[in-house]
């Protein structure tokens, strides 16, 4: 039902630009049902939830002049005006010589297992009762757990995108997210833990298990030392290969950076820049990615893209919507942003990346470390040199030192800046287990080499 609304919405407003003078049209509908539950200090201080939906307009004159234009609303009333001002605009625009033309029709069909009805129905009380259950659990773990924080939400996404060359698809998604942060306290020093999770199905989240996760790294994480900056030998659990693999991904399959000429893979294409045993994947069909969609924001159907293959990557892994693909006269990989969440979201990036599993657990990697670092999480990450993907960034939510193959001490965060080009031309060990996270699923990874290059203060 609600999906044939969102069809007959923009079938309606690509017939309406087209009545109005349009040479093409593409229309974009959607609605996005979000809910969220939000707790600090170990009880739930925010319960929201909230329906949006709207449409997104593209014209194109006979001249190549193009208007777009995002319109929060579904009425027909609404959904006129909103391809009056793409008119307007397209006629006030430049022609825009890059494009060639709005996506042809091609065969899709529906994904099994992306909706998830339990997901959709998901009650206030329901989550609550998550909830309780991960901060009953965090403070049975130890007297040292003083607060128990994080968020619990749920999604039901719903789009529809009709253009006037034929294109006529629709999709539809759920999405479920837990992040848990587990605040201890010891003599006046503070540990500090996270576990998050991720999937289609709210009921695959187990709040108990991510509880006593981050409970458990939180308690050890009290009385943290100083270690001084250096090469360390690193385990990184999930939570931090998925920081690293957003940037290296976005910033180098783009084909904004591609063109632009900041991407690295424009440089360093046929080489093996990688460890051989790295192999990484886009593919929003693979049940392991979260946003499995069987189409993108231009009704273009998605396909498995190889990114990196045995340590080297692959310019066939460069991401193209339409707009893009012009510009080199190729075709659309299937990579535009569908309309929910497009104004965060403007470029075409790869966010179903899935890097390849190997054999071994984070208690091997630790176990085969005679000294380095365990690293929980990483964040405010920021390119220095994306040409050389050269990161920087923290630590956070539970930095350990490993000695002799044991987690020894925790250690107060320590900044990073590094190539990645660098750090992962060697993986001694893969995770054997793939996570699922927002953009991507990847495992635990043991990396040979990280630079740091200062202590924080905490």
């Amino acid at each position: 039902m609600v999906l044939d609304r969102l069809l007959d919405v923009a079938e309606r407003a690509v017939k309406t630009a087209l009545r109005m003078g349009a040479h093409q049209s593409q229309a974009s509908s959607f609605i996005l049902d979000a809910a969220l539950t939000r707790y600090a200090n170990s009880q739930i201080h925010q319960n929201v939830a909230y329906r949006s939906g709207g449409v997104s307009i593209r014209v194109v004159l006979q001249d190549r002049r193009m208007g777009d234009i995002e319109a929060f609303t579904l009425e027909e009333e609404g959904v006129e005006k909103a391809v009056e001002d793409a008119l307007r605009i397209a006629r006030a625009s430049r022609p825009n010589l890059d494009f060639k033309g709005l996506p042809e029709p091609m065969p899709w069909s529906p994904l099994e297992g992306a909706f998830d009805e339990e997901t959709s129905l998901c009650t206030p009380q329901d989550r609550v009762q998550m909830v309780r259950e991960a901060i009953e659990t965090a403070h049975a773990r130890s007297p040292l757990v003083r607060a128990v924080a994080g968020n619990l939400s749920t999604n039901s996404a719903y789009f529809a995108v009709v253009n006037s060359l034929g294109v006529s698809a629709r999709a539809s998604l759920t999405t479920a997210s837990m992040k848990t942060t587990v605040i201890s306290e010891f003599e006046g020093t503070e540990g500090f833990s996270t576990a998050e999770s991720y999937s289609r199905r709210v009921g695959d989240i187990d709040p108990a298990q991510l509880a006593d996760e981050a409970a458990e790294r939180s308690v050890k994480g009290v009385k943290p030392v100083r270690a001084q900056p250096g090469d360390y030998e690193v385990v990184l659990s999930p939570l931090a290969v998925r920081a690293l693999f957003s940037y290296i991904s976005s910033m180098g399959f783009s084909a904004s950076s591609y063109q632009d000429g900041s991407s690295f893979v424009r440089y360093f294409s046929g080489q093996r820049v990688f460890d051989m045993k790295l192999n990484v994947k886009d593919d929003a069909l693979d049940p392991r990615t979260l946003y499995m969609l069987p189409v993108d924001g231009e009704g273009v159907p998605k396909s498995s893209m190889k990114l990196i293959a045995s340590g080297e990557a692959l310019p066939e892994g460069i991401c193209y919507d339409s707009l893009r693909a012009g510009r080199e006269n190729k075709k659309s990989t299937g990579h535009s942003p569908p309309p929910i969440g497009r104004r965060l979201l403007d470029r075409p990036v790869p966010y179903n990346v899935i890097v390849e599993p190997g054999d071994s657990n984070l208690d091997e990697m630790i176990e085969e470390t005679k000294y380095g670092l365990f690293i929980t999480d990483l964040w405010y990450i920021r390119p220095v040199e994306p040409t050389r993907v050269v990161l920087t960034g923290l630590t956070r939510d539970g930095t350990f030192l490993i000695e002799d193959g044991e987690l020894s001490k925790p250690v107060f965060n320590l900044r990073f800046t590094d190539s990645m080009l660098s750090a992962l031309s060697e993986i001694p060990l893969l995770g054997e287990e793939v996570k699922t996270f927002e953009t991507n699923a990847v495992p635990a990874m043991k990396l040979k080499k990280m630079r740091f290059v200062g202590v924080s203060t905490y």
